[in-house]
Order: structure tokens, then sequence, then C-alpha cells
């Protein structure tokens, strides 16, 4: 910063420049008065440095009648205060706060949980000693998660009980999550697991040579109910899905749509057109349940596992799907396990009813959304959400973990 003032010399007036040397302080200490000249006193802490205090700066401020420097530094003041409380509205409205985000490095990482609330804490610790810990949240905690991708492929575990306490263990932890659901990649390979736990009968015969009785109890959607309690026949659904899994923290069920009587034409929904379309989905927020409702018995209904294995996932122009029958689609004809279709038979012809039903399955793909996924992936995350969730399953991991 620079000025221009007159000198006089001997050789007479000449321009010389003022040079201003910039100097930032650190905190004000102290002020008062010169008791013998009544001049202003300003001490402040200069700024350390290299870890050393700095030089202490003192200020004599002239005072004089008309008061120059007090209205210098009363502009100043007003100016370093404008300045402030334009930056807090910017922040109120929204605005950026410059910050230095430069990367640090870092000493170690820890995720543990808080003793008082039990709520997960990511601890950090910054070269040079400095340490932050955070509090995080259910959907932090999955956006964290690493994936494992080698459930799809055979263990190579020795023990083959153990095998089914791993896949049991990887649904719960891997699809059972609130808000970051596998992709739908991930879930055609991970459909692996579903299909040694069930379509193998892996998960049966653990259940029987760990001593347990009849058979584990899996919760899931009742279609069928849903439907009566609507007042829709199956006959009439053009495509729906059973569901049941938690996506964002949202948990769906029954969510499609069917053919319905018209009732400002009188058209009947067996028409050939001029029907009415009705849409329906059952909801409830996930992550925080609300008060009982009428409709919790059906879509949470416990059944024993082949029943639950049984009964529709899915209905597509009025036919009903099992869910072992999507299991097995995703299993061997969608990419999970077998990029072949169905296996042929001595003369070389399709299985004509698997073929109809993957026909079906295929038209279903996209023909239903749960929020951002595909309805039959979610089909899918829901049956692998029911075997992770269930407490006879964790009875039977514990078991076989002895």
């Amino acid at each position: 910063m620079e000025d221009e003032c007159e000198i006089t010399s001997k050789g007479g007036a000449e321009r010389a420049t003022r040079i201003v040397q910039a100097t930032r302080l650190g905190t004000p200490i102290n002020g008062g008065v010169n008791s013998q000249t009544g001049d202003m006193i300003l001490l402040f802490d200069g700024q350390p440095v290299d870890g050393r205090p700095g030089v202490r700066h003192r200020f004599e401020l002239p005072f004089d009648q008309s008061g120059p420097a007090l209205e210098i530094l009363e502009r100043a003041a007003g100016a370093a205060a404008k300045w402030a409380a334009a930056r807090e509205e910017g922040v109120e409205q929204g605005g950026i706060v410059p910050m230095d985000l430069r990367p640090r490095d870092t000493e170690f990482v820890m995720l543990g949980e808080d003793a008082e609330s039990g709520r997960p804490l990511l601890v950090v610790r910054l070269a040079g000693g400095h340490q932050f810990s955070f509090l995080l949240d259910q959907k932090i905690i999955e956006q964290l998660r690493i994936r494992e991708q080698t459930i799809a492929r055979a263990s190579d575990h020795a023990d083959p009980w153990a095998t089914v306490a791993e896949d049991i263990e990887w649904l719960g932890r891997e699809w059972c999550t609130l808000y970051q659901p596998p992709s739908n990649a991930e879930l055609r390979r991970g459909s692996a697991a579903l299909r040694r736990l069930l379509v193998e009968n892996a998960l049966g015969h653990a259940w029987r040579k760990f001593g347990f009785e009849k058979q584990p109890q899996i919760s899931g959607p009742d279609v069928m109910a849903l439907l009566s309690h609507y007042g829709t026949e199956p006959r009439h659904v053009v495509s729906l899905i059973a569901g049941g899994a938690t996506l964002n923290g949202i948990q769906t069920s029954m969510l499609g749509c069917a053919r319905a009587f018209n009732q400002s034409t009188g058209i009947s929904a067996d028409a050939e057109e001029g029907f009415a379309v009705a849409t329906f989905h059952v909801s409830r927020d996930a992550r925080h349940p609300s008060e009982e409702s009428e409709l919790d018995d059906m879509v949470e209904r416990p059944s024993p596992l082949s029943s639950y294995l049984r009964a529709p996932g899915a209905i597509r122009l009025g036919q009903a799907i099992s869910r072992m029958d999507i299991v097995k689609y995703f299993a061997n004809s969608a990419g999970g396990v077998h990029l072949e279709h169905a296996p042929k038979s001595p003369d070389g012809a399709r299985d004509a009813d698997k073929a109809a039903r993957d026909d079906l399955l295929q038209a279903l793909q996209k023909a239903v959304m749960a929020d951002t996924m595909d309805g039959l992936h979610f089909e899918l995350l829901s049956i692998g959400q029911a075997i992770g969730r269930s407490a006879d399953m964790h009875a039977l991991v514990q078991a076989i973990r002895g």
C-alpha cells in the first residue's frame, strides 16, 4: 500500500514514496492512557514465529480535542462489524463459508460405539496429535460399508454347516439395510447364496442337523390376504410384487396395479377396454415404526419356510409366481450362477411351464419400480432380507457357531 507526501531538504521540496508495512497483530492484551501525555495506549500480542511467541506491540495514539484518532478507530471497527454481519447472514442463507479443506495425514481411524448413547462413533487422529470424534447415523454406516462380493462364489470352508452360517450372516449384514441396498448387479451375484440356502436346501439340512424341530419361521407379506383386504381379485392383477424389503428408510409391500371397475362408466374390470386401473402399495417408515396397523399381520405374516417359499412373490397378468421360482430365476436364468436358460429335456425342448414362467418374470422387469430399484430385484432383496432378519435364522447361526 503506497501514499505520497512532500519532504523538505536543502535541495528544496522533493517528491518521495511513503512505504506502509502491513503487520498482522494477534490477540489484544490491554489498553489505557499515558498519564503524562494523555495519549491512548493499545497493547497487542504479535503473531507467533516458528512456534515461538511473537513480539508484543505497544502503540501510543495521540488524543486531541478534534478526535481524529477516535474517528479512525470507530470507522475501522464499524467496517469490521459490517463485514462480520454480512458473513453471518450469508451463512444463515446457505452461503459458502471459506474453510481450509486441504487433505491431512491421518495416523489412526477407528469405528466404535459411544458408551452412553450406543450410537456408532468414528474416531480420527491426525498427524500432529489432533483427534476428532463423530457420531454417525445408520445411513453413513451403510455408505462406509465395503460389500463382500465373494459370497456369490461357493465357500472354500471345509465345514459345510459353517457355509450356511456365513451365508445367513452375510445376508443380514449386506442386504438387511435401512438406506443403502445392494445394486441390481450385486443382488444377481448374491442370489447364489439364496440358491444354496433355499433351492439346494442347505438351510433345511442344517436346521435338522442341529436338532431344531418343525420348520424355521420366516415373515413376509401375504399377497392374497392383502388383495382380499383391498377387494381385488388376483386374476385382475396386471403386475404385482410382494416386497417387504426396506429401501431408503421405507418398508414397502404389495407394489403394483390391477384392472378395476370403472365407476364413471360402469365398465367391468373384465372388459376388453374401458376398465379402470387401480394402483396400490403398502409402506411405512422403517426408521421410526409407527403405531400398530390392521395391516401389520398381513405385511409381516410368519410362515413355515416351505409355505413362505411357495407363496406368491409376484403376480403377472393374473399368474402367481412363487418366491422359490423367483430365486431360481435369478440364480439360473438371470446371470446369478448360470448364463444359460433352463436345462434341456432329453428331446431338446425347454420345459413349457418353466419357459412360460420365465417369460412372465422377464415381462415383470421394469414393469414395477420400488423407488429407484427394479421391482423384480426388489422382490429378491425382500426374500434375502426376510432370511437375514429371521430370529430362527439367527438361532441356527448361533447353534452352528457353537
